[in-house]
C-alpha cells in the first residue's frame, strides 16, 4: 500500500461521478487529489497551491459539522471565499476516522441525495482509501513502535538507545536540530472514553508527524509526544509543526466535544546526541511551562521559561505552603484579583505596562497594590518581599503541571 495505490483509487471515484475528488488528512492537510478537475472554484485552488486547507474555508466547512463528521456531510457554498458546494465523505477504518473525502461541485445542477445514492455503488473503493490512510499512519508497525522506544529510551539516557540512535541516517548537523515535547499526545480524557478515541488521536498525531519533511525522529506516547526536529533557516519550523500537531489534535478529537490545546516545548540546539536526555528534559520543562503560565503562550522554548527553569530542578515538595506571605495574600482573595495583579506587575517593565495589561487606570492600581499590603503587612513592592511572592506565584503554577 502506498500514495499511488491512494491516487489511483482517487481517479477511479473522479471518473465514475464525473466530478472533482481530493482527499484531506486529519489535520487538513491536501494528501492527494483527482487527475479529473471538473471547474476548480477559488477554494480548490487555493487548496491545491498550499497543499492544505486555509483556515477561513476550514471554519466555514467546521461550521457544518465536518471537524468531527462520522457520516457524510453537505457544506453549502460561500460565494465570499469562493467556495461552491461540496461533500464530506468521511474516511472510516473499524469506526476510526483516517481522513476525509472531498467530492466538489463541477456544475451548476447539484444534488447531493444523488450524490451519495451514487457513492453506496463506491463503497469497496472509499473503505479502501480509508485503510490506506491508516496504513500510511502506521507504515511498518513493528519498526515504527520500535524507533519510538528506541527515541522514547535514548531520552532518558539509556547508553544502548543513544548508541542505536547514532547509526540512525539523517541525524546530522546537529546545532540545527532541536528536541520538541508536545502535551498532550493522546489526551487522558480520551483515553478514558476509550480505545477508538486515543486510536484517532495517534493516527492524526502519526499522520502530521510523518508528513512533516523536519521531523527526524519522533515517538508518540501516552502522556506526550517527542520529536527531533531541524531548523530551517528563516523558517518557523517549530512553530508550524505546533500549528500543524494542534490542528490534527483538533480534527481528529472534535466529535467528542472541545479538543484539548497543544503545548509545545523546544530545547535549545542539540549538538550532540550526547546532549539527548538534557535536551529532552529542557523541552519537558517547556512545555509543562507553557501549560500553566498563559503568559508564555501555546509555544514556549528553554530560553522562555524562566523561573520554571529553577524551579523544575530545585523545587523537592510540590506543596503550596512554600511562603507563608503567599498565604495570607491567598486567604484575602477570593476572586483572585489580587494575585493575578501582582503577578503581571512583577512580570512587567513598567506601571504603564501593568496598567495596560489590566484594562485599569493607574489610580486603581495602586488601589489594589495597597489592599495587597493590607493583607500581608508589608510593602509587596520590596525587594525581599517581592522575590518571596513572585516565586512562590509561580511555584503555585508550577505545581499544576501536566506529569510526564
Amino acid at each position: 500500500m502506498n500514495t499511488s495505490d491512494i491516487q489511483d483509487i482517487v481517479d477511479e471515484i473522479a471518473a465514475a461521478l464525473g466530478m472533482g475528488v481530493s482527499v484531506d488528512d486529519l489535520s487538513g492537510r491536501l494528501v492527494t487529489y483527482s487527475a479529473q478537475q471538473g471547474r476548480a472554484d477559488e477554494a480548490r485552488i487555493r487548496a491545491l497551491l498550499t497543499r492544505a486547507v486555509p483556515d477561513d474555508i476550514r471554519a466555514w466547512e467546521n461550521q457544518h459539522g465536518v471537524a468531527g463528521a462520522t457520516r457524510p456531510v453537505e457544506v453549502p457554498p460561500n460565494p465570499d471565499l469562493g467556495m461552491r458546494a461540496r461533500l464530506c465523505v468521511p474516511l472510516m477504518h473499524h469506526s476510526v476516522k483516517t481522513g476525509t473525502l472531498w467530492i466538489l461541485q463541477s456544475e451548476d445542477a447539484w444534488s447531493a441525495e444523488a450524490l451519495l445514492r451514487r457513492l453506496t455503488e463506491l463503497g469497496e473503493q472509499i473503505d479502501t482509501l480509508a485503510a490506506l490512510q491508516y496504513e500510511k499512519a502506521n507504515p511498518r508497525r513493528d519498526e515504527r513502535r520500535n524507533r519510538e522506544a528506541t527515541l522514547q529510551h535514548a531520552c532518558q539516557a539509556d547508553p544502548t538507545a543513544l548508541d542505536d540512535l547514532r547509526s540512525w541516517p539523517g541525524l546530522y548537523a546537529l546545532d540545527t536540530v532541536h528536541v520538541l515535547v508536545c502535551l498532550p499526545a493522546v489526551p487522558r480524557d480520551a483515553q478514558r472514553r476509550g480505545d477508538i478515541e486515543a486510536a484517532q488521536l495517534r493516527v492524526a498525531l502519526h499522520q502530521t508527524l510523518a508528513a512533516h519533511s523536519h521531523a527526524l525522529a519522533t515517538s508518540v506516547q501516552d502522556t506526550h509526544t517527542i520529536v527531533m526536529i531541524r531548523s530551517s533557516v528563516g523558517a518557523d519550523t517549530p512553530l508550524k509543526l505546533h500549528h500543524d500537531l494542534a490542528a490534527a489534535v483538533a480534527g481528529a478529537g472534535a466529535h467528542a466535544g472541545s479538543p484539548p490545546p497543544v503545548f509545545v516545548g523546544v530545547s535549545s540546539p542539540l549538538k550532540t546526541l550526547d546532549r539527548l536526555p538534557e535536551a529532552y528534559q529542557q523541552a519537558v520543562i517547556a512545555a509543562q511551562a507553557a501549560s500553566v503560565d498563559p503568559a508564555l503562550g501555546t509555544l514556549a522554548t528553554w530560553d522562555d521559561t524562566g523561573p520554571y527553569r529553577f524551579l523544575a530542578k530545585n523545587l523537592r515538595r510540590d506543596a503550596l505552603h512554600q511562603s507563608e506571605l503567599y498565604d495570607q495574600l491567598q486567604a484575602a482573595d477570593a476572586t483572585g484579583e489580587l494575585l493575578h495583579t501582582l503577578e503581571i506587575y512583577y512580570d512587567s517593565t513598567s506601571v504603564n505596562e501593568v496598567a495596560s495589561r489590566l484594562h485599569l487606570h493607574r489610580t486603581s492600581l495602586y488601589y489594589r497594590l495597597g489592599r495587597i499590603k493590607d493583607a500581608i503587612g508589608t510593602d509587596p513592592l520590596e525587594g525581599p518581599t517581592r522575590l518571596e511572592l513572585h516565586m512562590a506565584i509561580k511555584t503555585a503554577r508550577w505545581i499544576r503541571r501536566p506529569r510526564i
